[in-house]
């Protein structure tokens, strides 16, 4: 009998933690200074994370001002560097969601001549959900609807925790001869699996030998890994 992670037994807790995190999120003021991974709007982002800092410190800060102005720039104590800098405006939707809105971007220094500055852009980079966890606030692009972004962190945090208990589960590898990630899940549920015929994956996460999916069937959760090096898949039994 095929047994399978519920929502009653393994993902209650997970709720609650969210719940958690949530609640402390709704109260995160994002007014203020900030050290950033990337600089705002120069690149394709979906995510940035933020520490809370006082001052300007070297590498890249963001500083979000009350008149709903933002500067995010980088900073270094050499002079031969390329120093980038975007600057926009940006609107609080909700307590949990922020819309950013790129208007200069700016160069100097050692750059190289293929980066121009660029002025007046005025480009929307979408809605961002604004998540709290026990180390820093990440923002995380987002379709505006509250309960997708409580799903996506779920499935995220679900993800993390079989990446920290995958010796504790089963597996029965079987050959692919599927090329595409999502067709290998597809041809393996529908072949190996009675029962799970019906089912949608929900989440997914790159690993270094292929992919991790979370799929789900009803109330219930099943991972299942696709070994792209060795072209082999395996449902996670729980032991």
């Amino acid at each position: 009998m095929l047994r399978s992670i519920t929502k009653k037994n393994v993902v209650f807790y997970l709720f609650v933690n969210l719940f958690i995190s949530l609640f402390s999120n709704a109260q995160t003021n994002i007014i203020g200074t900030w050290k950033i991974d990337k600089i705002v709007g120069v690149g394709d982002y979906n995510e940035y994370s933020l520490v809370a800092q006082k001052e300007l410190s070297w590498g890249n800060n963001l500083k979000m001002e009350l008149d709903g102005t933002f500067v995010s720039r980088y900073l270094a104590g050499c002079g031969n560097d390329c120093f980038t800098s975007s600057s926009g405006r940006f609107i609080i939707i909700d307590d949990a969601h922020i819309r950013f809105i790129l208007i200069n971007i700016h160069y100097s220094g050692w750059c190289g001549k293929e980066l121009k500055s660029e002025t007046d852009l005025n480009k929307d980079l979408g809605i961002f959900y604004v998540y709290k966890d026990s180390k820093s606030v990440r923002l995380i692009k987002s379709n505006g609807v509250l309960q997708d972004d409580k799903d996506k962190m779920l499935y995220t945090e679900m993800l993390k925790t079989f990446d920290e208990n995958w010796k504790t589960y089963e597996y029965s590898w079987v050959n692919t001869n599927e090329n595409m990630p999502e067709e290998v899940v597809k041809d393996y549920l529908g072949n190996k699996l009675t029962g799970l015929s019906d089912y949608k994956i929900v989440y997914s996460k790159k690993e270094g030998y292929g992919e991790l999916f979370l799929v789900r069937k009803d109330e219930d959760f099943h991972y299942v890994l696709y070994n792209g090096i060795k072209q082999k898949v395996s449902l996670a039994y729980p032991r």
